[in-house]
């Protein structure tokens, strides 16, 4: 068989036939990841898509069909890739038959303890102390949430970019998060009053739905300020925004596989489901209100369906309770005697958000099941739902 010279799908020098065309080892293992992904229903998601090789991955996966790639016409005798590395199936993966799968409960399979135990003892003392500051009492308790939580404000306009993300940088965002959370929870009355128990087990329920929205607020934000130049950048309200697409994620901390072997059970890292919603996010351009109720609805809903029995009482009561106040800051405030579609639209965002949650669940337990990730926490109850 004759090969090309270049690359089908980006130009460069091709390194032999891969599913069936003539192209370079990136587009291969590119595709070999991708290929029947829900990718090909994606729209382009960069301005730079086409200019100097680049393509988005939406943009790359199209052109590989259009050039005639099929996953069906693997050639281990003819594709480079296979004289050095070839492509671990699904049974070579997890170092057992295919069809069978006997899993040893008493196999060792941690290779690094995360201890968490000095951020959980700040997290208390946050709890514990209360809001830094006195309220004004003639203010709703979205007002006292506001006043802490302003995305609008809190965010620099000079933010720092980060192209690899290591352990360290991981545990960076948790603890920026897991405190931002709970100073956040301080400020709302209604949770003071609970026991310290139960504040504790809402903090870490919630501290990563939180960070979810959080993420998506500044990231539109970011967007509307001009600050990100592609569709794949994200921000953070701490200042940080990561190229996902170019993002270089160490994943040595957590597995012992290589980050292309273990990319399926952590894509939720990337946000991929979610860069629609920041598109949501921008057209609808909530108010610090709007935004303190779509956090609060959305992580006390949560807390209430994980949680169950006592905990979900109070989390209706709480959800209850900021309902009444966003209907007071319509009507009082905006003059809005009908807000019902602007609110769906709220709803529709957080709904959005949890169904990101609800679908990365499977990867998750699939995972646990053939312990692909060997890392382990002192206290996993705070990564129920993270993807780790």
């Amino acid at each position: 068989m004759i090969c090309l010279k270049f690359c089908k799908i980006c130009e460069r020098k091709s390194q032999g036939i891969h599913f069936g065309v003539s192209s370079c080892r990136a587009c291969a293992a590119f595709f070999r990841r991708r290929a029947g992904s829900d990718l090909i229903e994606k729209s382009c998601m960069s301005s730079r898509c086409g200019v100097d090789f680049f393509m988005c991955k939406p943009c790359r996966l199209k052109k590989c069909y259009e050039v005639g790639m099929d996953e069906r016409k693997f050639q281990h005798d003819r594709d480079v890739i296979s004289s050095t590395q070839i492509p671990r199936s699904f049974d070579k993966f997890v170092g057992r038959p295919q069809f069978v799968h006997f899993c040893d409960p008493n196999a060792p399979t941690t290779s690094k303890f995360i201890d968490l135990s000095f951020l959980v003892q700040k997290g208390e003392q946050i709890i514990k102390s209360g809001p830094s500051w006195s309220p004004h009492s003639d203010k709703g308790p979205l007002h006292r949430l506001a006043n802490f939580h302003n995305v609008f404000e809190k965010m620099p306009r000079n933010m720092a970019t980060n192209s690899t993300f290591s352990g360290g940088d991981c545990s960076d965002c948790w603890e920026y998060y897991f405190l931002t959370t709970a100073t956040w929870l301080t400020n709302f009355d209604e949770f003071q009053k609970l026991s310290h128990p139960i504040k504790m087990k809402i903090l870490f329920g919630i501290w990563h739905m939180w960070g979810r929205m959080d993420k998506l607020a500044s990231t539109a934000l970011a967007r509307r300020r001009s600050q990100l130049s592609t569709k794949s950048e994200i921000a953070q309200s701490n200042g940080l925004f990561l190229d996902v697409d170019k993002l270089q994620l160490d994943v040595t901390w957590l597995c012992n596989y290589s980050l292309e072997e273990v990319e399926f059970f952590i894509d939720g890292f990337r946000n991929w489901d979610l860069m629609e919603t920041v598109q949501m996010f921008i057209d609808l351009d909530p108010t610090p209100i709007e935004l303190n109720y779509m956090l609060a609805q959305m992580s006390f809903y949560y807390a209430g369906n994980r949680f169950q029995g006592e905990i979900l009482e109070i989390m209706e009561r709480f959800q209850e309770i900021l309902s009444d106040d966003l209907h007071d800051y319509y009507v009082n405030e905006r003059n809005m005697s009908n807000y019902s579609s602007r609110l769906c639209r709220l709803m529709k965002i957080n709904n959005a958000v949890q169904e990101s949650v609800r679908k990365r669940r499977s990867k998750t337990e699939i995972a646990k099941t053939l312990n692909i990730f060997t890392a382990e926490f002192s206290h996993p109850e705070m990564f129920f739902d993270t993807g780790f």
